[in-house]
């Protein structure tokens, strides 16, 4: 089967185990992703997942090289499953396919659950961080806003107001002290799977940042969570640094984000080059 992306496509195959004899090979794509082609590769030797990586993509705040190294971090402490390749241009990645089950968004109105996944965000929090330029939320609106009014020119008064409360409080939060981590950066219920243990997928939009960010992501994603957000703090490890304030403000940073990049994920769909 050729999905259609010829050369990374064969590329990412020549690191699949028994792809290569092409025997019993079988492809299907897997559903769930937003901006990526992502295909379910079985072969003799086992399962495994082949992502084929849209290049605008980069254009929306992801870094391959960022996400393979933290990524690979994760994965060495069993939260992420394994990638037997990355490729450097990051045309690709191939991991190891996990048969655990996606979590649902229903799920998250389970506690056990709710705890389960605040423990396995501490584990990753307390993991090492690797040595790289931490995440700017700050700058990352900036560039969106700059490069919407480049694309599309609507860019309103009260768009720029929010940008602008929004970096009032990433300064307010910069002053809080808590210690720069490994943080998922997208945590939506697809990219939960399994329990004991919860292992995490999509590292996209992996960085080295405030551990406040990614319970502020899931709140930006599910606000219905909100009432859990002391037991989250605290499951977290974050109740002596932040309060529930603090992270109710980051998770409207968060939700402001998210819009923002929805609106350039259309304009980069729209400007994308013509495939050759």
């Amino acid at each position: 089967m050729n999905p259609g992306h010829t050369g990374p496509w064969e590329d990412a195959l020549a690191h699949v185990p028994g792809a290569q004899s092409g025997a019993d090979l079988r492809v299907r794509p897997l559903a769930g992703g937003t901006t990526n082609a992502t295909f379910r590769v079985e072969t003799r030797e086992g399962t495994f997942v082949v992502r084929l990586h849209e290049p605008y993509t980069l254009d929306l705040g992801v870094d391959r090289r960022r996400e393979a190294v933290l990524h690979a971090a994760a994965a060495a402490a069993g939260l992420a499953s394994r990638i037997l390749a990355a490729d450097p241009q990051g045309r690709y990645l191939v991991t190891e396919f996990l048969t655990t089950s996606t979590w649902r968004a229903a799920d998250l109105a389970d506690e056990s659950r709710l705890r389960q996944l605040a423990q396995t965000l501490g584990e990753l929090h307390a993991l090492p961080a690797p040595e790289m330029p931490p995440l700017d939320l700050a700058r990352l609106l900036d560039h969106h806003i700059a490069q919407i009014a480049a694309q599309d020119g609507a860019v309103t008064q009260e768009l720029l107001s929010q940008v602008t409360h929004a970096r009032d409080i990433l300064a307010r939060q910069a002053d809080a002290g808590r210690p720069a981590c490994i943080i998922h950066g997208d945590l939506t219920h697809s990219n939960l799977m399994g329990t004991e243990p919860l292992r995490l997928i999509d590292w996209e939009y992996a960085a080295v940042g405030d551990p406040l960010a990614d319970l502020a992501c899931l709140l930006a994603y599910y606000p219905r969570v909100l009432p859990q957000g002391a037991l989250l703090l605290q499951q977290c490890g974050l109740a002596g640094s932040a309060p529930l304030e603090a992270l109710e403000d980051l998770a409207w940073v968060y939700r402001l984000i998210s819009d923002l990049w929805y609106r350039r994920l259309a304009l980069a769909r729209l400007h994308r080059p013509p495939a050759h």
